[in-house]
C-alpha cells in the first residue's frame, strides 16, 4: 500500500512538472505584439456567436524607408444567402506595379510623381484557411486577389485566412506613397496598402478598378486591430483608438484598435510634432512638421469646430478620437474612418490664408459622416458622398462665420464652377470613368452637389433639410446606401414643395 502511495505521488508530481513548463512554454510564445490585445480570430469565437463583421487583424513593420512585411488574419463573416467559395480582395498598390498601368490623368503624374515614375506593389506570399494552404490567382493585371477557398463558408457562418504580404512603397505624392525631405526626413502616406475584401452586393462582388479620379474604395463596416512596428524615431497616426506604443529593441510598437469603420488608413513619419483638443468629449490630435506648426494648429482648430457643428447637425460622431497628419497626397485632403491624411502643400502660408487649408479640413471631417457611417460605392455613384460632404463644407463656414462665411465659399468655390456644372455634357450621377479632368469631376460632382442641397433647402427650408441629415444618418448608419435608395428616402420624406419638377431637374442626366 505504502509503495502504491508512493507511487502515486510520483505520478501526480510529474504531472504538475509538465502543467508548469506548458505553461511556461505558451508565455515564451508570446511574440507577436498583437499577442497582447485581445484575440479576435476565429478561434477566439468558436464557443461563442458569429461576429458581427470582418475582422482585419494586421502585424506590420515598416522599414524605415519603402519596405513593409506584414502577416493578416482576417475573419471573413458571410452575410449573404449564398455559399462563398471564392472571395476577392483588392491589391491596390499593384496600380504602380508599372508605367503602364498607373492610372492618373497625363498631366498629374508629374505631381503624383515629381521625381518621375517610382514602383509600388503588394506582393502575396502565403494564404491559408485552417492551416491549409489554398490557391490564388490574380486578375486585372493584379489589382484583384482571387482566393479559392479550401472549406466554403456558408450562408452565416465565418472562416479565418491567414495571409502573409510584403509591400513596396512608391516615391509618390499620393494615398500611398512616400516623400522625403530636409536632413534624412521622411513620411509615408498608407492608405490601401492592404488586401481589402471587396464588398458583395446580392452575391456579386464589386471589383471597380482604380481610376484617376475620386476614390477607389468601396468597403463593407470591419473591426480593425493593428500593429506597426517602426524604427524608433519615427510617429505612427493612424485610424482608431492607440492602445499601447512602446520601445522593444531600439524599434516602437504601435498597436491601433477599432470596430466598426470601412477602412484602416495611416500615416508614418520622423518628423512629426503633435498638438490635441477635445470637443464633445472626442480627442482631436493634430501630427504636423516642425516647420508647418501654423498650419498645424489650424488644421486642429478647424476639426474642432468642424465636429461640433456636425454633431449638432447630423447626430453625434460615435468614435472616441480623430487624428488629421500632414503627409503626401498631391490632390489636397484624403479620408479615413477616424483618420484624415493631409498633402504638406496645404500647410503653406498662402492655403492657410486662401481658405484652402479649412475647406479641405472641413471637408474630409464631414467625410467621417459621409462616407464612413453611411456608406456608399465611389466608383459607380461618386455623388452620393461627395455631394452631400461638399455641402457640408459650405454648411461649416456658414455655421461659423454666418453671412458672409457663406459668401466667401460660394465667391471662392461655386460661383466659377456654376457656369460650367449647367453646360457640362457629364452629369452629377455619373460614374468615375466619365469624367475627363479633375476640373469635370470637382466642378460637376462636388459643386453639383452643393446646389443640389442648397435647391433643396431652399424648397423645404432649414429645418426640415437637418431633419433630413439626421434621419439618413441614422436609417443607413454602418451601411451602403445606393442612389435608387437614396431618392426613395428623400421621396418617402413628402415634403410638400418637391414636385417631379425637383426630381426631374436633379435626376434624370
Amino acid at each position: 500500500m505504502k509503495k502504491f502511495v508512493a507511487f502515486a505521488l510520483v505520478i501526480i508530481a510529474l504531472f504538475l512538472i509538465f502543467l508548469f513548463a506548458k505553461n511556461i512554454f505558451m508565455l515564451s510564445m508570446t511574440q507577436s505584439p498583437l499577442s497582447q490585445v485581445p484575440d479576435k480570430s476565429q478561434e477566439a469565437y468558436s464557443a461563442q456567436a458569429i461576429p458581427e463583421r470582418n475582422i482585419y487583424a494586421i502585424d506590420a513593420e515598416y522599414d524605415g524607408k519603402d519596405k513593409i512585411k506584414a502577416v493578416m488574419d482576417f475573419t471573413c463573416v458571410n452575410k449573404t444567402e449564398k455559399v462563398y467559395d471564392i472571395l476577392y480582395f483588392h491589391l491596390y498598390p499593384n496600380i504602380f506595379s508599372s508605367p503602364s498601368r498607373v492610372p492618373f490623368f497625363k498631366g498629374d503624374l508629374s505631381r503624383v510623381f515629381p521625381e518621375g515614375f517610382s514602383y509600388g506593389a503588394i506582393q502575396i506570399k502565403q494564404v491559408k484557411q485552417k492551416d491549409k494552404d489554398i490557391k490564388w490567382s490574380f486578375e486585372e493585371g493584379g489589382e484583384i486577389l482571387k482566393l479559392f477557398l479550401a472549406e466554403p463558408i456558408s450562408a452565416g457562418n465565418f472562416s479565418n485566412l491567414h495571409m502573409q504580404f510584403e509591400v513596396t512603397i512608391p516615391k509618390a505624392r499620393f494615398r500611398f506613397g512616400y516623400q522625403t525631405f530636409g536632413n534624412d526626413k521622411i513620411t509615408v502616406s498608407l492608405g490601401n496598402w492592404y488586401p481589402i475584401l471587396a464588398v458583395n452586393d446580392g452575391g456579386k462582388w464589386s471589383l471597380e478598378k482604380h481610376y484617376a479620379i475620386g476614390d477607389c474604395t468601396y468597403s463593407d463596416m470591419a473591426d480593425y486591430k493593428v500593429s506597426i512596428t517602426v524604427p524608433q524615431d519615427f510617429v505612427v497616426a493612424a485610424s482608431g483608438s492607440l492602445e499601447k506604443n512602446e520601445v522593444r529593441s531600439n524599434k516602437v510598437v504601435y498597436i491601433y484598435s477599432i470596430d466598426n469603420i470601412r477602412e484602416f488608413g495611416a500615416a508614418i513619419s520622423n518628423n512629426y510634432q503633435t498638438s490635441s483638443d477635445e470637443i464633445d468629449g472626442i480627442i482631436i490630435t493634430s501630427y504636423f512638421y516642425p516647420e508647418d506648426k501654423e498650419g498645424g494648429f489650424m488644421a486642429l482648430n478647424i476639426a474642432k469646430y468642424a465636429l461640433g457643428i456636425f454633431n449638432e447637425s447630423f447626430g453625434k460622431y460615435p468614435y472616441p478620437e480623430l487624428r488629421i497628419a500632414e503627409a503626401n497626397y498631391y490632390p489636397g485632403g484624403m479620408e479615413f474612418p477616424t483618420f484624415i491624411m493631409m498633402d504638406n502643400a496645404k500647410y503653406t502660408q498662402s492655403n492657410i490664408s486662401n481658405l484652402s487649408l479649412e475647406r479641405s479640413t472641413a471637408h474630409e471631417v464631414a467625410h467621417q459622416w459621409w462616407y464612413n457611417l453611411v456608406g456608399s460605392n465611389q466608383i459607380t455613384e461618386p455623388w452620393l458622398d461627395e455631394g452631400i460632404t461638399e455641402f457640408s463644407t459650405l454648411y461649416y463656414f456658414e455655421n461659423r462665420y454666418g453671412a458672409p462665411g457663406k459668401d466667401s465659399y460660394f465667391e471662392k468655390f461655386v460661383i466659377g464652377s456654376k457656369d460650367f456644372v449647367i453646360k457640362n455634357r457629364s452629369h452629377m450621377l455619373d460614374p468615375l470613368p466619365a469624367f475627363k479632368s479633375q476640373q469635370d469631376y470637382f466642378s460637376t460632382v462636388y459643386i453639383g452637389g452643393v446646389l443640389f442641397y442648397d435647391d433643396l433647402r431652399n424648397q423645404i427650408g432649414k429645418e426640415n433639410l437637418l431633419d433630413f441629415f439626421r434621419s439618413y444618418c441614422k436609417t443607413f448608419k454602418y451601411k451602403n446606401v445606393t442612389l435608387k435608395e437614396f431618392e426613395e428616402f428623400l421621396r418617402d420624406k413628402k415634403y410638400e414643395a418637391l414636385d417631379e419638377s425637383f426630381y426631374k431637374k436633379w435626376f434624370n442626366p
